[in-house]
């Protein structure tokens, strides 16, 4: 932008207002002493030669009398304009507590006397906008409306001298304006605001002796919008908080729910599993359905195991041991323990030089959910691959199942409670528990489980990662 331009000003050589002054006194008082004695030879009273000298000797006495006349006077009038020049830097300059002395009753006392009032309202402004600030600034919307709306009015009173102000929520077109009646106090109103929602007024009354002018009313609109916005974010907090407390005591519902129901189904399920156990030793020979019995109460079992885990999760976040241990025998272990005869793992242990930091049993938790997981929803051999990232000193493991692998809506939510991908809700195995509470455990440990990124068609990818240290350091 091209800044604004300075006035022109006149280039012309100028003379002083005092000099010019002077030499107005002068000629105020030569020219009727040289008229007053040319008149006096033309009609002949004195002898040209005599009044020749006594009008040299006038016009003498009259220069001096003007200078000092002349000199006098401007002091006079230059020292008040003198001292306006100074005051208007003061206030440009931000200083308005030196007011203009004023003496007499002229045009000079006039101008000072409105530039002291100029400056007395712009320093009271400047003292109302900064209490309207603080006033703003305090206000917190979880101290309520009710309190915010409280401490608005005080402040108000304070910022404005009103010797009242209340806000009212109500509609502003159904109050009426008060009239103003003279020698009584002003009636002032302020929409709040809050955007273009029109929340209520602040209806306040000033003293009859105190003035109300244009730039007062537009402070007062200011601070209303202000503690408008104000009182909408307290009442949008105090439903945020509403909110929260419904959906605490929801939770606690549904955590008492998932305990009684999971104690309930428990015990039933540990007596079918014995039972079908004894019937089996009694039949001696192997029995399909006694098999599948036992095969879908374990199964049941986990399930109840899970939900109970995911109540303590939420409940109470887990407080893991800090154990150091290889990973990759641990992988093994878990592998082992899913006893499947007709697939294989492939473990690539890039980093045998390295431990990672976790709580064991956790850690097992959470890669038997994986290995089972891709043993479900594979196809062929599962690759395990474990790294390490010395810089940020932490151990890496991926597990890819090489199956039909993720639908892109499946990603979103893969790990949410209850959720499972296209794949599982095909096969009618599993809770939808598993990567959610594997990713909770994970978490807890201060590592972190994320679906890795895999090639379209090749199978899904998790990848884990946990605080690592070498096994010998130095």
């Amino acid at each position: 932008m091209t800044p604004p331009s300075e006035p022109a000003r006149d280039r012309r050589p100028s003379f002083s207002f005092q000099t010019r002054l002077t030499l107005t006194v002068l000629a105020a008082a030569i020219v009727p002493l040289g008229v007053f004695g040319i008149v006096l030879i033309i009609s002949g009273t004195i002898e040209p030669e005599v009044g020749s000298r006594l009008l040299l000797f006038m016009f003498a006495i009259a220069v001096a009398v003007g200078i000092l006349g002349g000199a006098a006077v401007g002091l006079d009038l230059v020292r008040p304009l003198r001292e306006i020049s100074a005051a208007v830097s003061r206030v440009s300059a931000g200083d308005l507590s030196r007011p203009i002395p004023v003496e007499g009753n002229d045009v000079l006392a006039q101008l000072a006397e409105s530039h002291n009032r100029l400056a007395s309202d712009a320093q009271r402004r400047n003292r109302q906008l900064g209490l309207i600030l603080v006033a703003v600034e305090s206000a917190e919307p979880r101290d309520g409306v009710e309190a915010l709306a409280e401490r608005a009015a005080r402040d108000a009173e304070t910022a404005f001298g009103f010797i009242s102000a209340e806000l009212r929520f109500v509609d502003p077109d159904t109050v009426e304006a008060e009239e103003r009646i003279p020698g009584v106090s002003l009636p002032i109103r302020a929409e709040l605001r809050a955007g273009d929602d029109r929340m209520g007024l602040i209806l306040a009354s000033l003293p009859a002796t105190q003035t109300w002018e244009r730039a007062d009313q537009a402070l007062l609109d200011l601070y209303a919008s202000e503690i408008g916005v104000a009182i909408r974010n307290a009442e949008l907090f105090s439903q945020i908080q509403e909110k929260n407390a419904q959906l605490r005591r929801l939770s606690e519902v549904k955590d008492d729910f998932l305990r009684g129901v999971s104690h309930n189904l428990q015990t039933p399920l540990t007596s079918i599993k014995s039972n079908a156990e004894a019937l089996a030793a009694v039949a001696g020979a192997p029995d399909a359905r006694l098999e599948t019995i036992s095969d879908q109460t374990d199964r049941l079992s986990r399930m109840v195991q899970q939900l109970l885990l995911v109540s303590r999760l939420e409940s109470q976040p887990p407080r893991p041991n800090a154990d150091v241990l290889a990973i990759g025998p641990r992988i093994q272990r878990a592998w082992d323990g899913l006893a499947v005869a007709d697939r294989v793992m492939e473990l690539d242990d890039g980093a045998p030089d390295w431990l990672a930091v976790a709580d064991g049993d956790q850690l097992d938790q959470v890669l038997w959910a994986l290995l089972d997981n891709a043993v479900k929803y594979g196809e062929g051999a599962i690759s395990v691959r474990i790294g390490a990232e010395p810089a940020a000193r932490r151990l890496w493991t991926t597990i890819t199942d090489h199956g039909r692998g993720l639908d892109d809506s499946d990603r979103a939510w893969l790990f949410g409670r209850f959720e499972r991908g296209v794949a599982g809700r095909t096969s009618g195995n599993g809770s939808g528990l598993g990567l959610y509470v594997s990713r909770a455990l994970m978490r807890g440990m201060g590592g972190e489980l994320v679906l890795d990124e895999a090639a379209p068609g090749r199978g899904a990818a998790f990848r884990l990662t946990l605080p690592g240290e070498p096994a010998h350091d130095g």
